[in-house]
């Protein structure tokens, strides 16, 4: 086949060794990975209601023919191969993706709610976002914010891809400056494995919690940085919430 008439939904990352390699190493990781793609797999009713034949089989032969596991994978479980490492929780969600506010920020940097929030949120986990964040040493880029866990999927009829919206919760929200290094990596699936390390560790200590990725995303003083965000939803972390954010710190800072 003549490699420049292969088409692919999304870009196919490049230098995925690195990433790849350190999930093949931790066991908990192949484990998370294995568990996400089962959960995700269509029973038969589902993907008759996804997919017309002529669009299933039209999708299954130019997966094949563009050797394109992602879209191949959305046919059969409505995520891409990055999708799946993302709701196994084993790299970031990149902030704001497929141009949509992921995660939205709900205050100000003095912790006040904004006012077009102000019946997106109950008054009992607003109050207790802020009694929290009064007690906080560096109230820094903490905020209180909604945030959801997606993947992808063809729309019937038009085969459009689109995101599709798993999980949406309300909860707390920490951005933090990265070090120097993990600006230096040239593609997204190496940054992943520069910050890998850092995320498995949030995982494996508050599990569930959201990692968000920005490259050059955050400004401080004319200045761009690379971000790292920890979202922490409230059904998860709402008890023990001033533990939970230290100990997120202590992981991003290695305390």
């Amino acid at each position: 086949m003549n490699e420049k008439n292969e088409t692919t939904i999304f870009p196919r990352e490049e230098k995925t060794e690195v990433l790849f390699q350190k999930i093949l190493n931790d066991p908990w990781a192949c484990e998370q990975l294995q568990e996400t793609f089962c959960n995700h797999l269509f029973c038969d009713d589902e993907l008759n209601e996804a997919l017309v034949p002529g669009q299933f089989a039209q999708a299954l032969f130019n997966s094949y023919c563009n050797r394109d596991l992602s879209a191949f994978l959305m046919i059969i479980c409505q995520n891409t191969i990055f999708d799946l490492l993302r709701n196994s929780f084993l790299i970031p969600y990149r902030f704001d993706a497929d141009g949509k506010t992921n995660p939205i920020i709900m205050t100000d940097a003095r912790g006040q709610l904004l006012p077009q929030y102000q019946n997106e949120i109950r008054p009992k986990e607003y109050h207790h976002f802020r009694s929290v964040w009064s007690t906080l040493d560096n109230k820094e880029n903490i905020y209180l914010a909604q945030a959801y866990r997606y993947s992808h999927f063809y729309t019937p009829g038009t085969m459009n891809v689109q995101q599709k919206i798993l999980e949406k919760n309300n909860g707390i929200l920490l951005i933090r400056e990265l070090p120097d290094t993990i600006r230096q990596k040239d593609t997204e699936a190496e940054a992943y494995s520069a910050v890998w390390d850092i995320m498995i560790q949030i995982e494996k200590e508050l599990p569930m919690a959201y990692v968000f990725y920005g490259q050059d995303s955050l400004v401080k003083e004319n200045e761009r940085y690379d971000e790292i965000g920890i979202f922490l939803p409230s059904s998860l972390f709402l008890k023990n919430l001033e533990r939970h954010v230290a100990k997120a710190e202590e992981i991003i800072y290695a305390k």
